[in-house]
Order: structure tokens, then C-alpha cells, then sequence
């Protein structure tokens, strides 16, 4: 049989007007575009400039600068939420008119910045192990933070405060490395301590290091190593790596009690 007439035409009408379709979305997701950061905000703001930025990349920019990055030329630094902008993007995201990578990033960044809000709020209400979680965050620079040992210290100190295991340990490897705060060996040894005393493997087997090699100012000691690593096999809770546990089993095997 042969083809229609009319169908090829009709066809090619379709393909351009896709084409088309596709060409103004793309157009319009490059308008969405933070000019710092080449991608779509998660909290739009306008500057002075009358150019929409991620909040965070414009506040660091002008932080260093008063000047446009757009245009170059001397800003201030005020700033307001691109509310249009932001349900905008929220919108065209939802439909399924904005796809493809940026997008997809978009969308990680929006479920790190609703998880960090939640931790924040559980921290708070008094959660010992969400202030020990953001610490966590912060110090590694994870969930869309901005790695700052600082605020990761701070975080382990209220976390220690609320009688949270795992922060009294985080704050004591602080004060054992001088993240966030100055080293104090004396410090660290009570705070690790106490949460070696309170079930953490990991506390238990640094203070086992610690005092094996006479590392971070311990004085080198065989008894307490000893002691410290005789408690990872006991201790509740299983925080360390293998290769940790692993080394203070053969530091025992090594090392017998006379």
C-alpha cells in the first residue's frame, strides 16, 4: 500500500515545532541560571544589580567585593527573595518542563538544604544526636555546607552538653587535632574517656593508639593502652573501622599482660 500523502509534511511540522518548544525551554532555564554558579537557585535572590543569584554564592561575592558580577560595576549589598522566580522554577521542575542535569542537581541540592532544615529543627528541640550529625555535616563539608571546623566544634560541644555519646567523642578528637579549637591533649583525654566509659568503640580504640605510640602529647604508656584497647570488644556501640578493631586485637596479641 502506498504511504499517505501529506503525512511526511505534517510530521516535520511537529519535529519544528518541538524543536521550538525545547529551544524556548532551554532559553528560559539559562534566564533561571545563577550567573555565579551556572545553576538553577534553590533560594533566588535579586541583587542591586537587577540580576537574580543563589543566595549563598551572591552573599560570599559581595563579601569579597561590592562590585556586579554580571556587569562589574559598584553594588550594594542588598538583597531580596526572587519569590516569582523560585515558585517559577518550582513549577516548571514539577510539570517536567525542566529536565537534564542542572535540573537533577537542583534537585539533590533542594533535598540536602530540606534534610540540613530538619536536623536543625531536631537539634533545637534538644536532640543530642542531630547536633552531633550536623557537626558531622560541617566538618566534612557535606549536605551543601560549607566546611567550617568552627561551627562543626560548636555543634559537638552542645551535642556533648546534651549527654550525646558520640558528640563527647567528636568533641574530644576536636580537641585531639585542634579542629575548631586549640589542641588540648589533657582535654581530650577526659572527653574520650568518658565516652570509651559510655560504650564507643572508636573513643576506645584512639585512646588505645594514643597511648601505645604516645601520640598527640600522650605520654607512651603500655597499661592504659592496654586497658583502652581491652574495652573495643565489650564496648556497645560499633563506631570504628574494622582495620581499627583489628589493630588493637593484634596491639593485645603483641602486648599480654605480664
Amino acid at each position: 500500500m502506498p504511504p499517505k500523502r501529506g503525512r511526511a509534511p505534517a510530521e516535520d511540522e511537529t519535529s519544528q515545532e518541538l524543536r521550538r518548544t525545547k529551544s524556548a525551554v532551554n532559553e528560559a532555564m539559562n534566564e533561571f541560571l545563577c550567573p555565579i554558579t551556572f545553576s538553577l537557585p534553590v533560594d533566588p535572590v535579586t541583587a542591586e544589580d537587577g540580576n537574580v543569584y543563589e543566595r549563598s554564592a551572591i552573599e560570599e561575592w559581595l563579601e569579597q567585593q561590592r562590585k556586579s558580577p554580571v556587569t562589574n560595576l559598584a553594588m550594594g549589598s542588598r538583597l531580596q527573595p526572587a519569590l516569582r522566580v523560585k515558585n517559577m522554577i518550582r513549577a516548571m521542575v514539577s510539570s517536567g518542563t525542566l529536565t537534564g542535569d542542572k535540573v537533577d542537581a537542583w534537585k539533590l541540592k533542594l533535598e540536602e538544604e530540606e534534610e540540613v532544615a530538619e536536623m536543625l529543627r531536631e537539634a533545637e528541640a534538644g536532640h543530642g544526636d542531630a547536633m552531633c550529625v550536623l557537626g558531622i555535616w560541617y566538618e566534612s563539608g557535606t549536605k551543601g555546607l560549607a566546611k567550617d571546623e568552627a561551627k562543626a566544634f560548636e555543634w559537638y560541644e552542645k551535642s556533648h552538653e546534651a549527654g550525646h555519646a558520640s558528640g563527647t567523642c567528636s568533641l574530644g578528637w576536636c580537641y585531639l587535632e585542634g579542629n575548631g579549637v586549640p589542641k588540648c591533649p589533657m582535654r581530650a583525654s577526659t572527653l574520650m574517656s568518658q565516652a570509651a566509659e559510655r560504650g564507643r568503640k572508636a573513643a576506645c580504640c584512639t585512646l588505645g593508639l594514643a597511648y601505645a605510640k604516645g601520640d598527640w602529647g600522650f605520654p607512651k604508656d603500655e597499661n592504659m593502652a592496654r586497658r583502652y584497647y581491652s574495652m573495643v570488644a565489650s564496648a556497645s556501640i560499633d563506631d570504628c573501622s574494622d582495620d581499627a578493631k583489628e589493630e588493637a586485637a593484634t596491639w593485645l596479641r603483641e602486648h599480654p599482660a605480664a
